[in-house]
């Protein structure tokens, strides 16, 4: 059949071929987006993949400032990316995804995913966990008619790396899914790129327990709970609840932050309150020009960074702030095993949104969590991440159960302070040596010292025991003198000063046949007093031993009662903060001071030796806070060998006596 050629039939024919470019063009894998979802073609290693394929592409780096000859030594501002793709065919809830970097990476920002190991700036040195924000799961290609932005997640990452040569591309150790049942062989690498593919062990058994639709929940050293109650268009309110659940964790006048990503502000708030309450900042926010009609005056807080704190016991039964259970502590958070009811915390906050966020179930929790205490330890939080909600006792009094609308948990663990970073530190003294090892130089810092006047790398000076009740200040004369009298060298620049609110003294008291003593004293040089304080000593070999304590309350932690616990009697629980002496211009200032005997058994207990360090213990903490120990501890080797050359003594003179006696 022969087709007429002409004009018309030429722009019907150009037209189709058009649209067939178009909707050929119109299926691909999604585009990348804002948080971090999607993200253009798949990769091509992608297709033998029936389970979790994850890639890491080095892109680029920039020689940052200093330039230093030492290679080593020169950093390198570098952007990289990751990508994670459900390509098989069960969902993965809450997924982990683990770089192996190596290089002393530093990593300042990741869009579509938040570290595990805590906030940006992120020392990853060691390699970090990426979890999805707020992508948090992976859908299946079959459920979502393959979806890429539902099946992956996109990020891209920026940060300083050091060490490496031009001609070298820095790439991560390993590449790894953490999510429990998965298995991931070696990462592939090819130039600067680098795949892992994994899948499901057969031979894993799932934990038996509830199902749960969102990520199940975590345990850690402190859980937060961020829960919406109520939802509105254009605000809802949400209850943030605080649980310590270490033996040992404690937060004194905890301060809490996080940083809102969507523009929101605090209306209103029950049982905290935040330190700054500009309405200046207000007016001149994105919440200013939308909420045009709000008096901004009775408004709580329009920072993206807020910092709140809990309320003073005396608002508990406020109407309007109070008025909320395990509320109003002053900031105290206790380990259960003190006093269960104290180890909660809650507050209350009604939260304004912004475009494009205005309906119900467009709800963001606050990312970036920090929280801290005046004295306490240190902890690093997880981003939130979305868990069932919660659920809460009928407020009616019927046996019925109400749930939470959202609900995201954030999990905070302990961190191990690093040198010269604790909060308190311990000083080593024994009976059978004249000297007093106190706490270590710097233990607490000297960052606010003029370390041209002081040596912060040198070793303290030995005391007299008595100078450790005397402030640092006031401790040369009395170490110069000790120093002379004992034949030790004097240093022409001195040791700086340890620099910690609190110090405690290990003393042993005394060492028998059967068993042993030692005294602990604690010495608080803050000008305010701690309530209900607490001392944990873990003593290695000596621990089975403990067997009474005369001035506080002894306590074993479980679950390996290694760790023994000392509180404050009903009346001695209240450890005052330093004071002027006698005489404020001639006399020094006087810390505040506790003090007891313990007491240990050396029953089966083979091969105790207590000069030779097992009287000393091998962690001690203050308020949940690891205190630095120091370097060394007394020991016997003087009086040792005082001994030996008074015997050689003899030895040379009886063989004198006897080569003369021959003569």
């Amino acid at each position: 059949m022969k087709v007429p050629w002409t004009p018309r039939y030429s722009l019907s024919l150009l037209i189709l071929l058009s649209s067939v470019l178009i909707i050929c063009n119109g299926q691909d894998y999604g585009t990348p987006t804002e948080d971090g979802a999607g993200g253009g073609e798949p990769p091509p290693e992608m297709a033998g993949c029936n389970g979790i394929f994850m890639s890491y592409s080095f892109g680029s780096r920039e020689r940052e400032y200093p330039h230093v000859k030492n290679v080593t030594a020169q950093s390198w501002a570098f952007k990289s990316s990751a990508m994670i793709v459900n390509a098989g065919k069960e969902a993965l809830t809450g997924w982990q995804m683990f770089i192996g970097f190596r290089h002393k990476e530093l990593i300042v920002s990741a869009t579509g995913a938040s570290p595990m190991d805590g906030d940006f700036p992120l020392d990853a040195s060691n390699g970090t966990t990426f979890v999805g924000s707020p992508n948090t799961d992976l859908k299946t290609s079959i459920e979502t008619a393959g979806d890429f932005t539902q099946i992956s997640t996109n990020i891209e990452i920026t940060g300083t790396l050091f060490g490496v040569a031009k001609g070298v591309t820095p790439m991560p150790r390993t590449l790894k899914l953490m999510n429990d049942g998965w298995e991931c062989p070696a990462a592939k690498r090819k130039g600067g790129s680098m795949n892992v593919c994994c899948k499901r062990n057969p031979k894993f058994k799932v934990k038996t327990g509830p199902k749960t639709k969102f990520a199940p929940r975590r345990h850690g050293d402190l859980n937060i709970v961020y829960d919406v109650l109520q939802s509105f268009g254009s605000n809802y309110l949400a209850q943030v609840t605080i649980d310590n659940e270490n033996p040992l964790g404690r937060l004194d006048r905890w301060n809490l932050t996080w940083e809102w990503t969507r523009g929101e502000i605090i209306n209103t708030m029950r049982g905290a309150y935040t330190y700054k309450r500009d309405p200046s900042e207000c007016l001149y926010s994105r919440a200013g020009q939308y909420y045009k009609d709000l008096d901004f005056s009775q408004v709580m807080n329009c920072q993206k960074k807020p910092a709140i704190s809990d309320l003073p016991p005396e608002r508990k039964d406020d109407e309007v702030t109070g008025k909320l259970p395990f509320c109003c502590k002053n900031g105290t958070l206790l380990p259960p095993l003190m006093d269960p009811s104290k180890s909660r915390s809650m507050f209350q906050l009604q939260v304004f949104k912004l475009p494009p966020d205005l309906n119900r179930t467009a709800l963001y929790p606050p990312q970036h969590w920090k929280i801290d205490g005046v004295l306490n330890p240190q902890y690093k939080c997880g981003p939130p991440v979305r868990v069932d909600p919660s659920q809460f006792p009928d407020s009616s009094g019927l046996p019925a159960v109400t749930y939470a609308i959202a609900s995201w948990q954030v999990v905070c663990n302990i961190t191990k302070p690093k040198a010269q970073a604790s909060r308190c530190c311990v000083s080593f003294s024994a009976f059978y040596n004249n000297s007093a090892i106190p706490c270590n130089t710097c233990a607490c810092g000297c960052n606010d010292i003029d370390t041209t006047t002081c040596n912060a790398d040198r070793n303290p000076l030995l005391l007299p025991p008595d100078a450790l009740l005397v402030p640092f200040d006031n401790r040369t004369l009395k170490a110069k003198a000790w120093a002379k009298q004992n034949h030790m060298p004097i240093p022409k620049k001195l040791p700086c000063p340890d620099n910690c609110g609190v110090s405690i003294n290990w003393h042993v008291n005394t060492d028998y046949r059967n068993g042993w003593t030692a005294r602990l004293t604690v010495f608080n040089w803050r000008d305010f007093a701690f309530e209900d304080w607490f001392v944990a000593v873990e003593m290695g070999k000596a621990s089975p031993g403990y067997e009474n304590v005369y001035s506080f309350n002894g306590t074993r932690v479980p679950p390996n009662n290694r760790t023994v616990m000392f509180q404050g009697l009903r009346d001695m629980n209240y450890l005052v903060g330093q004071v002027n002496g006698t005489n404020p211009l001639r006399d020094p200032p006087v810390p505040g001071k506790q003090q007891s005997v313990i007491s240990f058994t050396k029953k089966n207990i083979k091969g105790l030796n207590i000069p030779a360090g097992d009287g000393f213990p091998t962690k001690l903490f203050f308020n949940g806070e690891e205190c630095a120990l120091p370097k060394h501890f007394p020991k016997k080797s003087l009086g040792h060998r005082h001994g030996i050359s008074v015997l050689m003594s003899l030895v040379f003179a009886m063989a004198a006596a006897f080569a003369l006696m021959m003569d």
